[in-house]
């Protein structure tokens, strides 16, 4: 069945928890919405490659009452939305408004152009986390000239302290590439003419039903077995697809954003598990790998653990990065370290910040108020 795709909408309702009673359990109720505007490519290849790294990134999160999330806890709702319909520019602020649109508010962009290069099909993937305005007793009204996308939680954001006494840090980058994944021939030869993936009737195959068409929707999620079909509903057909290996090489894709979709959900416990398969990938290059390094270290912390260690090795990769001074510091406070040594480390540091920086003078202010 070939379906001609005008816009395709996914809705995956995921509401997923802690597996482990000794975790730090949240209770999130706002919508994490992940976008993937249409990918650049010849005939249908970018199309289905973003189908396929869209059922991947879903496989890295866990509902309730899945065995994966016994407790059954509540991290809220995650959807994934995509559209075959290109964008005007592929350049970051072009995907920010795209992304910023009141009837999308998403807070984690994909975008990815499938490219021939020396003989191959080159898949390079670009991410975005567009920046929203907390808007005060949730009216977003008020901030008619701000971005503002509803949320009463932001767990992305580090915060310590209370009131006026009260520090925090942000996510590490709004903006990373991925590692080029270079397409298998058989990938190329499967997807370029298809119009979507092959639906069918079981779990092992079985019939052919259909073709993934607009409104997809993912029911079920079976990671763990050859292929990972997963369950899905598309137009009136219900049936199974599986993922294809679209490289010989392990990307650090899935790893990586999914581990920020679970940083934003508040899923510490499934973020700590996704960065560090991000830093034990041998692909990952350095600057993404200092960004996992953090937000470990962070969701550690988060978790009742402790992330020092990870935020320190951060700092030796990137030791004149402010963003990661800011991480460090932040990290010695949580761990109690002494407040003079933090001053000392920040007054070392202190080239990195503007004159009269807002963050480092709060912070002087916040250990000064401990001591």
């Amino acid at each position: 069945m070939m379906v001609k795709v005008r816009f395709i909408q996914t809705v995956l309702a995921l509401y997923l928890l802690l597996a482990s009673a000794i975790s730090h359990a949240v209770n999130n109720p706002d919508q994490i919405t992940v976008y993937f505007p249409a990918f650049q490519g010849p005939e249908h290849l970018g199309l289905n490659v973003s189908t396929v790294l869209s059922l991947q990134l879903a496989q890295t999160t866990r509902r309730m009452p899945w065995p994966n999330n016994p407790d059954k806890h509540d991290f809220g709702e995650g959807i994934i939305r995509w559209s075959a319909e290109p964008l005007d520019s592929y350049a970051v602020q072009g995907l920010v408004e795209a992304a910023q649109r009141k009837n999308l508010l998403a807070q984690i962009v994909v975008a990815g152009t499938v490219r021939r290069f020396a003989g191959n099909f080159v898949v390079e993937l670009d991410v975005v986390l567009p920046e929203y305005k907390v808007a005060p007793s949730m009216n977003c009204a008020s901030l008619a000239d701000t971005k503002c996308d509803y949320r009463t939680k932001n767990f992305e954001v580090w915060k310590i302290g209370t009131g006026s006494e009260k520090i925090e840090v942000g996510l590490p980058k709004r903006y990373f590439s991925i590692s080029s994944i270079v397409l298998k021939p058989d990938v190329v030869n499967r997807y370029k003419a298809a119009s979507g993936l092959t639906i069918r009737e079981s779990l092992n195959g079985g019939k052919v039903l259909g073709e993934t068409g607009d409104r997809l929707r993912f029911v079920e999620f079976n990671k763990s077995m050859p292929g990972a079909p997963t369950k899905v509903i598309s137009g009136n057909i219900q049936g199974y697809v599986t993922l294809p290996e679209l490289s010989d090489a392990v990307s650090e894709f899935s790893d990586m954003v999914g581990g920020i979709l679970q940083l934003f959900r508040g899923d510490w416990q499934w973020a700590i598990s996704s960065f560090t398969q991000v830093l034990e990938n041998p692909n990952t290059r350095i600057p993404l790998r200092v960004d996992a390094l953090l937000y470990r270290g962070m969701a550690r912390f988060q978790n009742g653990g402790n992330g020092l260690d990870d935020i320190t090795t951060a700092a030796s990769l990137a030791p004149y990065d402010v963003t990661v001074t800011k991480y460090l510091a932040m990290a010695l406070i949580a761990n109690g370290i002494n407040s003079d040594q933090i001053k000392q480390m920040l007054h070392d540091k202190a080239l990195l910040f503007a004159r009269d920086d807002d963050w480092y003078n709060k912070v002087h202010r916040y250990l000064n108020h401990l001591l």
